[in-house]
């Protein structure tokens, strides 16, 4: 796409674009009830079963300023712990060592997680509150990946929804 105008087809784009939620909710119809009722504010058998088969989450968080990440999680398929039906925890594995996500969590306490299922067309979206811990008995039982992390992000669940590539 190209414009007459300086900066980048975003800065165009965004010329007119949906302002509000009434102007968006009219470009669609409303949902079904199938789609409203699958979401959740805990993990049930099946949703606890989507989680011990992935073995990639995806982490979204923003910081303080409202900035966006996106980081990828991976281990064997349940490296992420369920520690009850509102509480999980993924281990943080040394990585790059920017800490995005990490800081993130503690400036906002927040994050959002996609699941990932390998040979599914499935995923989990979980959303809640988020904190860090570096509490040593939670951490000892979080040794997918051969040993115990230096920290692990938990995730107190406020919405959990399976999704399928149907809806």
């Amino acid at each position: 796409m190209t414009t007459s105008l300086a900066g980048s087809a975003f800065d165009f784009l965004r010329l007119d674009a949906v302002s509000d939620q009434e102007a968006l909710r009219q470009a669609y119809e409303l949902p079904n009830a199938a789609a409203v009722r699958k979401q959740m504010t805990e993990l049930t058998d099946q949703t606890r079963r989507l989680i011990g088969c992935s073995s990639l989450v995806l982490v979204a968080s923003v910081d303080a300023e409202g900035n966006c990440d996106v980081s990828p999680r991976g281990g064997p398929a349940g490296f992420v712990a369920v520690l009850d039906s509102r509480t999980v925890a993924i281990p943080d594995a040394t990585g790059n060592k920017r800490l995005d996500t990490l800081q993130n969590v503690i400036a906002t306490g927040r994050a959002g997680l996609l699941f990932v299922i390998p040979g599914r067309t499935t995923t989990l979206r979980v959303n809640g509150r988020a904190c860090v811990s570096t509490r040593p008995e939670l951490l000892s039982q979080l040794t997918a990946v051969g040993k115990p992390p230096a920290s692990a992000l938990v995730v107190g669940i406020e919405e959990v929804y399976p999704h399928c590539p149907k809806s």
